[in-house]
């Protein structure tokens, strides 16, 4: 369902299933968090972007940002599968354009965790870095921890440990503040 379609049919799947969840009182819509890594992340980053109503904080693991800037960086061998996997350019430009994260930047404006490994093959480490800078650039809330001997996701212990407890502390600081804010 992915391939051609990142983030149409796949983002709508999880916003109904959100939707459900709640209507169901299995989730409280003022107290989501949204978390994802590799496809996840992207999903974190476009769910934060064109749904930012549905959450409260928001962390992303080696997510891709930009399909244009992606198709572009991935490994030679990577290189035949993706006109397939995510579209070419030059035809699919709109698609493209709607369904990267970047497009949606000014709508994300939920505290944000972005955890990249600086030496990650498959999504570059630029791919956060266009989040982040912009986001920055606009005063909005961001952390960032870049993970300097670690490719795609976490392979290291000490990597792990890191990435998890920042990840810990960062959705507990956010609770505890939307804890207070619910209360006032």
């Amino acid at each position: 369902m992915v391939e051609q379609d990142w983030g149409d049919g796949p983002r709508l799947d999880m916003t109904a299933g959100i939707d459900w969840l709640i209507d169901q009182k299995l989730a409280d819509r003022e107290k989501l968090f949204l978390m994802g890594g590799s496809y996840g992340g992207y999903m974190s980053l476009l769910l934060h972007g064109r749904h930012p109503e549905y959450f409260r904080a928001v962390v992303d693991i080696c997510g891709v940002s930009n399909l244009f800037s992606f198709v572009e960086s991935v490994p030679d061998f990577w290189q035949p599968m993706m006109e397939k996997w995510v579209g070419k350019p030059e035809r699919d430009y709109e698609k493209l354009k709607a369904d990267s994260p970047v497009t949606y930047l000014e709508n994300m404006t939920q505290p944000m965790l972005i955890i990249q490994g600086a030496n990650d093959p498959r999504v570059v480490k630029e791919e956060s870095d266009q989040v982040v800078d912009r986001l920055k650039a606009m005063g909005r809330n961001i952390e960032y921890l870049v993970l300097e001997n670690e490719g795609h996701g976490f392979s290291k212990r000490e990597n792990k440990i890191k990435a998890y407890h920042k990840i810990f502390e960062f959705f507990e600081s956010n609770r505890l503040y939307l804890a207070a804010q619910l209360e006032e």
